[in-house]
């Protein structure tokens, strides 16, 4: 059992351009927060840094639009500490109310254990609540920069990236409904558009990575969402409704995109020609 769920730390990695963040939280008087400043940009890189300068066992992920539950930490701890197989865990992430056109990502768990690497109606946990045992996401080689929000070529999708892996790798992840954040960044009117396709874009460049690092089944994955998607637009144009071709198309072109970029086969991910992003 968890001998003391308050030990931990909270890291924030600050990427903003100016001190507002760090005033903000230096008036909590806490040693167990420490704020890390970083000219990288995005997602993977702040993460990837947040987890160099920690030695816990088990990481844990959210975002700077997200509210964790006050039980949050201890759910997470709760889960691993229950199940020693298990080696990820995607959290339940739900929405304040919003307006109908009005969008943010979100994750309501199914089933408790992924089977396999999901359809896009199926549980696909978002970066939002995440958790990882140290060793597995070392093995795995980190999240690649690359990918995620504010990244210089795929803007998103690093936390689907991370699950093909660990899937492909024979890793045991659960879907937790009791571990809940909030997310409340909603986006509303002509901010949601670009958000759907660089989303939809990245997911196709995840597929599209493994495809070529993972030969038959990467490219089955890849194809299953192909799939899933030309019979999606077949049902719309039966029903006389507009096809959502769109999202294939997104799809498609992203994960072609991904032959401007070489492969780092031991860290399953993209090769650049300069691993540093700065702003």
């Amino acid at each position: 059992m968890l001998e003391d769920p308050t030990e931990f730390d909270l890291v924030v990695v600050d990427q903003s351009d100016n001190e507002e963040t760090a005033i903000a939280l230096s008036v909590i008087a806490d040693p167990r927060l420490r704020v890390i400043r970083s000219e990288l940009r995005g997602a993977s890189n702040a993460r990837n840094l947040g987890v160099a300068n920690t030695n816990a066992p088990v990481i844990a992920f959210t975002d700077d639009d997200c509210r964790p539950e006050p039980d949050w930490a201890s759910s997470v701890l709760r889960v691993f500490d229950e199940d020693p197989q298990a080696a990820l865990l995607f959290g339940r992430v739900h929405l304040p109310p919003k307006g109908e056109d009005d969008y943010a990502a979100s994750f309501e768990p199914k089933e408790r254990l992924q089977h396999g690497v999901p359809l896009p109606d199926g549980d696909l946990g978002i970066g939002a609540n995440f958790a990882i045992r140290r060793h597995v996401l070392s093995s795995l080689g980190g999240f690649d920069p690359l990918l995620g929000p504010g990244a210089p070529a795929f803007r998103g999708a690093e936390e689907t990236d991370l699950l093909i892996r660990a899937l492909h790798a024979g890793y045991r992840v659960i879907n937790a409904a009791e571990c809940n954040v909030l997310h409340l960044g909603i986006r509303t009117g002509a901010d949601v558009r670009p958000l759907h396709v660089a989303y939809q874009f990245a997911v196709g460049a995840a597929f599209g990575k493994h495809a070529r690092l993972s030969g038959s089944a990467g490219i089955r994955d890849a194809a299953r969402w192909v799939d899933f998607y030309v019979r999606l637009s077949l049902s719309d144009l039966l029903k006389l409704e507009r096809p959502r071709a769109s999202v294939l198309v997104y799809f498609v072109t992203g994960a072609l995109a991904t032959f401007r970029y070489g492969i780092d086969r031991e860290k399953s991910a993209f090769r650049t020609r300069s691993t540093t992003f700065t702003r």
